[in-house]
């Protein structure tokens, strides 16, 4: 268990749900590992609460000893030089998104106006990334991006037209962005207070599952907006249907980083209690789905099988609502009047 391998004292028991506060809970899933990247000890016990059916760790990490988890994690790295193929992929889509949404991604083909019409093809096989449609159609302010990573989303939406703003906890991410020109700070997401009714846009992209306190980072996230702002918020889904059929295999648990993992449906009832509305966009699957199945196989590397798997599930798998999507992804505005 953790215990076993963790730090002393570095382990703290949950009492409530880090979401609703409810004591009601059942274990969901028991002795789940690292397997998603496999650079944190330890067996670790998610929960699920019987008030909001949100999943969290307990015991877990203290604030104090969570960094041991991320000690070697992949995702704050600098880009790595792509092949010719992976070039090419990217200005295709940047041209696709381009066309489609009337704007100019860089960097792109560059086709002549005239055949923007031959991209639609393409539709079926290019997810347009959540938000991208609100960077481009709304008023241009001030973006800050909770938890920005090396500054991929802050180098677009700069292009866009934005004033941008990161926040970012890790050293190596931070300095990857600001080598590239980018305002980009080092701190936790308190760093927000600071910016209270200042931002017309807000991005909170998978870091809510990672933070001690959830709720008061959402609070937070709410008040930095201006009146009329808005805020793109993405997480794993609890009630998601890959985890129904993928188990403790889910690429979303991602113990012990996955502190507390909420509930669609909870989370954005919580929001609209808040004054704001919120409209859910569909997520895509496969890419998770590949994941699980590599997972599944306690393996370090996706293998072809893991793809065809993952498609053939997909294909056979019933339509799901909403509320059942692998990530929630949630465009929030406040009510007017």
């Amino acid at each position: 268990m953790a215990s076993d391998v963790w730090p002393d004292g570095g382990l703290e028991s949950v009492a409530s749900c880090p979401y609703c506060g409810g004591t009601d809970r059942t274990l969901a899933h028991e002795g789940v590992e690292d397997w998603a990247f496999a650079c944190a000890p330890g067996q670790w016990n998610y929960w699920s609460c019987a008030q909001c059916q949100s999943l969290y760790l307990h015991p877990r990490p203290t604030v104090a000893t969570i960094g041991t988890a991320y000690a070697h994690y992949y995702t704050h790295a600098g880009t790595a030089l792509a092949g010719s193929l992976a070039v090419f992929k990217q200005r295709l889509r940047n041209e696709y998104w381009s066309c489609a949404l009337q704007t100019s991604i860089q960097p792109r083909l560059g086709l002549p106006r005239g055949l923007g019409w031959a991209l639609g093809c393409l539709k079926p096989y290019i997810a347009e990334p959540f938000g991208l449609r609100q960077w481009v159609q709304a008023r241009k302010g001030l973006l800050i991006d909770v938890g920005c990573g090396n500054g991929d989303k802050l180098k677009l939406v700069a292009q866009l037209g934005w004033q941008t703003l990161g926040i970012e906890m890790d050293a190596s991410a931070v300095r990857t962005a600001q080598a590239q020109g980018l305002n980009v700070v080092q701190s936790g997401y308190e760093h927000l207070e600071r910016f209270a009714g200042q931002a017309d846009c807000v991005v909170c992209s998978h870091v809510l599952e990672h933070v001690h306190r959830p709720v008061h980072l959402l609070g937070l996230l709410l008040a930095a907006l201006r009146p009329e702002g808005i805020l793109l918020l993405s997480a794993p889904n609890a009630s998601s249907h890959l985890r129904r059929h993928y188990g403790e295999n889910w690429r979303g648990l991602e113990a012990p980083r996955h502190l507390a993992i909420p509930d669609a449906t909870w989370l954005a009832c919580w929001i609209r209690g808040q004054g704001f509305e919120c409209m859910q966009a569909p997520s895509y699957a496969l890419e998770t789905a590949i994941e699980s199945e590599r997972i599944r196989r306690r393996a370090p590397m996706v293998a072809p099988n893991d793809i065809t798997a993952a498609k053939a599930w997909l294909r056979g798998s019933t339509a799901v609502s909403l509320d059942q999507e692998d990530v929630v992804q949630l465009v929030c505005t406040r009510i007017q009047g």
